[in-house]
C-alpha cells in the first residue's frame, strides 16, 4: 500500500503590540441586597427609604421584610411592638372584656357579654387590625377621626375603643383585657390580647450587608409606644387619722394589720400620698370612737411607712386638736423621712408652698388648702398648721407650675357633707383650680366617696371618702383610692381601686357586686348619665 504524506501547516504566529498587556477576567460579586418590603400593616409613619434600600411591593423577591411575623424563610433582625387599649367612657361599671370577645365582636358582630356591639377606631387603627385580624363584619366597627374618638365614644351607650398607647386620654376608662392593662406596671406584654409586635426580617446575609440600614430602620422606628421608664404612678387616697379606735387596733394586731389587704396597691406606686389630718404626739392614749379631739402615737408612724407612703398632704383641720407643738413634730417626723409634705407647713407662708419632684422624667407638683378651718388648725406667722386658702395666689402658682412643665395635682380640705355630689356653688373653687392649669383636683374633706367632673381633660374628684380612719356607720366605710397615671410628661388616665372599711382600721378590696353597687351610686350622682 503506498503511503500519502501530508506537508507539514505551520501556523502564523500572532504578534502581540508593543504595548499591549494582559489583563485577568474580574471576579462578579454577588449583588448587594438593596430592597425592603412594607407589609399594609405596617404604620405609614414609618415607611421611610433606608440609606440604599428601595422600597418593593413584593415580598417574596424582597431582601428586608416588615411585617407582623416576617416571613419563614428569612432571620428576624429586629422587632418592634404597638400596644393597643380597649377604653370606655369614664363613667363604665364594668373594669374587664376578653379578648374572645373583642375578635368575635369584630369578626361576628356578635355583642360582648356587657352588651358592647360596636368598636370605634381611627383609620391608621383600623388599618392595622384589618391586617392582623382580619377584615371585620361591616356594622361591627366604626372610623372616626382621632381626636373625636372620645367624644363619639361618650355619645353612645354600646360602644367601646381600640386605640394605641399614646392616645389614652383622662376621659377614657382602660378595660382589662383577661386580666391585663396597659396602665399596669410591670404589664404583662406578652400575654396582652392587644400587643401588636412587627418583624423586620432579611435573606441570609443581609443582616452583616445591610447593617447602616437595619440600624437607621432601628432609630426611625421605636422599639415600644409604651416605654414604662416614661410611667410615674401617682396613689391618691382620703381621710387618714391614726387616732381613736383605729390607734387601739394598731396597738393589738401591729403596724401591717390596717394595711395589709391593700399593700399591693401602694408598693407598685411611686408616689404614695395620705391625708394625714392627726398629729403625733408624745402620751397620745386610746379614747373612744366619738372623742372629737384627735392624736396618733409616734411610733404608729410605722403604719405608713409599711405601705411606702411618701408624699402627705397637711391640708386637715385636726393637726393643733392638742397645744404645743405636736404638728411642728410630725412635720420634722416627715422630714426626717424624706417625705414630700405640702398643704401645711411650720409657718404660713410654708404651707402655702407647694411640694414639688421629678420621676422618671416626669415633673409633679402637689398644691393644697383648706378653705373651713378650724381657725385653730391654719398655720399662723407663729404657729405651725394647715394653709388657709389664698385662692388668687394658689391659682396663679399653680398656671406658673405649668409653664414649668409639671403635672399639677390640686386638693382641697373642703366643706364636709354626707351627700354624693357637691352643688355647683361648692365645687366653683375646685373647678377654677382645673383652669387655672391643675390636671388632678381632688377633694380631701370628704368621710363618704363622693362624685366626679371633667374640666376639659382634667380631673376633679370632690371626695375619696376615708382611708385610715374608724367611722364605721355604712355610708363612711367606702373607699376609693385614685390611681393616677403620669406618661411622658402628660397626666393620661385614672384608674380607680375601691375597699370596704371592716374592723374600724383595716380596708378590704371590695367584692365585684359591692364594686358595681358604688359606681353605679357615685357615677349617677356625678351626673354623668
Amino acid at each position: 500500500m503506498e503511503l500519502i504524506s501530508t506537508p507539514t501547516v505551520e501556523a502564523t504566529p500572532i504578534l502581540a503590540a508593543s504595548n499591549a498587556t494582559a489583563t485577568a477576567t474580574p471576579f462578579q460579586p454577588e449583588p448587594r441586597p438593596d430592597s425592603i418590603y412594607y407589609s399594609p400593616a405596617v404604620p405609614q409613619e414609618w415607611i421611610k427609604e433606608g440609606g440604599n434600600l428601595k422600597t418593593t411591593e413584593n415580598a417574596k423577591t424582597a431582601d428586608l421584610v416588615l411585617d407582623f411575623s416576617g416571613q419563614h424563610e428569612l432571620t428576624s433582625v429586629a422587632q418592634f411592638e404597638r400596644i393597643y387599649a380597649a377604653g370606655v367612657p369614664f363613667d363604665t361599671v364594668i373594669d374587664s372584656i376578653s379578648v374572645v370577645e373583642l375578635r368575635t365582636l369584630w369578626s361576628t358582630g356578635a355583642p360582648s357579654l356587657a352588651g358592647y356591639d360596636q368598636i370605634l377606631l381611627s383609620e391608621p387603627t383600623y388599618g392595622v387590625f384589618k391586617h392582623y385580624w382580619g377584615l371585620p363584619f361591616e356594622s361591627s366597627i366604626k372610623i372616626v377621626e382621632t381626636q373625636d374618638l372620645t367624644s363619639e365614644l361618650w355619645a353612645v351607650s354600646n360602644a367601646l375603643a381600640i386605640l394605641p398607647f399614646e392616645a389614652i386620654e383622662p376621659r377614657l376608662k382602660i378595660l382589662k383585657v383577661d386580666g391585663i392593662s396597659p396602665l399596669d406596671r410591670p404589664m404583662d406584654v406578652e400575654n396582652y390580647g392587644l400587643t401588636v409586635t412587627y418583624t423586620l426580617s432579611g435573606v441570609q446575609g443581609a443582616e452583616k450587608l445591610l447593617q447602616p440600614e437595619i440600624e437607621q430602620i432601628r432609630s426611625l422606628i421605636p422599639a415600644t409606644n409604651r416605654d414604662e421608664s416614661k410611667m410615674t404612678v401617682v396613689m391618691m387616697t382620703g381621710t387618714t387619722a391614726l387616732a381613736r379606735v383605729t390607734l387601739k387596733k394598731i396597738e393589738l394586731n401591729g403596724y401591717d394589720y390596717p394595711v395589709e389587704m391593700v399593700k399591693d396597691w401602694f408598693l407598685s406606686a411611686d408616689l404614695r400620698h395620705v391625708s394625714n389630718e392627726v398629729s403625733f404626739l408624745e402620751g397620745c392614749e386610746y379614747v373612744d370612737a366619738y372623742t372629737m379631739q384627735f392624736c396618733s402615737k409616734p411610733d404608729q408612724i410605722k403604719v405608713l411607712e409599711n405601705i411606702g407612703v411618701n408624699v402627705v398632704e397637711s391640708t386637715g383641720n385636726h393637726l393643733n386638736d392638742y397645744p404645743g407643738d405636736a404638728f411642728a413634730k410630725t412635720l420634722e417626723m416627715y422630714k426626717e423621712r424624706g417625705w414630700l409634705s405640702f398643704g401645711g407647713g411650720i409657718n404660713e407662708e410654708d404651707a402655702l408652698q407647694p411640694a414639688t419632684t421629678e420621676v422618671n422624667g416626669n415633673k409633679i407638683a402637689f398644691i393644697g388648702c383648706n378653705p373651713v378651718g378650724f381657725d385653730t388648725a391654719w398655720a399662723t406667722d407663729t404657729r405651725a398648721g394647715s394653709a388657709n386658702c389664698d385662692y388668687v395666689w394658689m391659682n396663679q402658682k399653680i398656671a406658673e407650675l405649668k409653664t414649668q412643665g409639671y403635672v399639677v395635682i390640686t386638693t382641697f380640705q373642703a366643706w364636709e357633707i354626707d351627700r354624693q355630689m357637691y352643688d355647683e356653688y361648692y365645687r366653683k373653687i375646685f373647678k377654677d383650680a382645673a383652669y387655672a392649669g391643675a390636671d388632678i383636683i381632688q377633694g380631701s374633706q370628704a368621710h363618704v366617696p363622693m362624685g366626679f367632673e371633667f374640666v376639659n381633660d382634667s380631673l376633679i374628684h370632690y371626695g375619696l371618702g376615708n382611708f385610715l380612719f374608724d367611722q364605721m356607720e355604712p355610708h363612711n366605710i367606702r373607699e376609693f383610692y385614685d390611681r393616677h397615671i403620669i406618661y411622658n410628661g402628660k397626666y393620661i388616665s385614672t384608674e380607680l381601686l375601691t375597699a370596704t372599711l371592716t374592723d374600724w382600721s383595716r380596708p378590704a378590696p371590695m367584692t365585684e357586686w359591692e364594686r358595681q353597687a358604688l359606681f353605679d351610686e357615685i357615677f349617677t350622682a356625678s351626673g354623668m348619665r
